[in-house]
């Protein structure tokens, strides 16, 4: 429930939005579900007269723009000031075609055609070279053993690309990931993967750096 109250709060921000959710537990309550506001505190979806309307499902879909509100209607349907017609602008001179390409890159996607994972970890090496080794890790509700933690004699940084994790070093407490968190993980420390999302795939990019 936590992940998905973080999920959606994040949709939210993302929008300029705030998540709201009930948390009076009262028999024919809203306990549970959800509503927006906007940044200045006004009621944007999901409330209604007896408290919130909206469960998880409706806020994603409000949120990806599957539905729209009132409110979002009105912003879109209000005129704005007429504006003077700006002069037209002089026909630009014709561009010169660029040189014809002598190689196509190829081009991947870590985020494609992702294994399920849903026994073990899926590891793909990306690149390697002397004294480097780029690699992919999916994840999926996997965890370190606490009495055998990962240890290596190189240091290795690594970030989250998709999901969710926790991760905690020796002789610290543990850190939650989200998309985009890194940290470097140094040579012969003892470190261990906590937990995983297990409702959705963990992307990490591991970079494995010797000398």
């Amino acid at each position: 429930m936590a992940e998905q109250d973080d999920e959606l709060r994040a949709m939210a921000t993302h929008r300029g939005l705030k998540l709201v959710k009930s948390r009076r537990r009262k028999a024919g309550g809203d306990f549970g579900l959800y509503g927006l506001k906007d940044a200045g505190g006004a009621e944007v979806f999901g409330f209604g007269a007896d408290g919130l309307t909206a469960d998880a499902e409706a806020i994603r879909g409000f949120l990806r723009g599957g539905m729209r509100s009132d409110w979002s209607t009105s912003v879109e349907t209000t005129p704005g000031p007429k504006r003077a017609a700006k002069p037209k602008p002089a026909p630009k001179p014709k561009p010169v075609p660029p040189p014809k390409p002598r190689f196509k890159p190829e081009v991947s996607n870590l985020l494609r055609d992702l294994p399920e994972a849903k026994e073990d970890e899926a590891f793909d090496d990306l690149l390697k070279r002397p004294g480097v080794r780029i690699e992919r890790i999916v994840s999926r509700g996997q965890a370190t053993p606490e009495d055998a933690p990962m240890v290596q004699d190189w240091d290795e940084w690594v970030v989250l690309l998709e999901g969710a994790a926790g991760i905690r070093v020796e002789d610290s407490a543990e850190v939650r990931l989200g998309p985009g968190d890194h940290l470097l993980i140094q040579a012969g420390q003892k470190h261990w993967v906590t937990w995983t999302a297990r409702d959705r795939p963990s992307v990490w990019l591991a970079v494995h750096l010797d000398g």
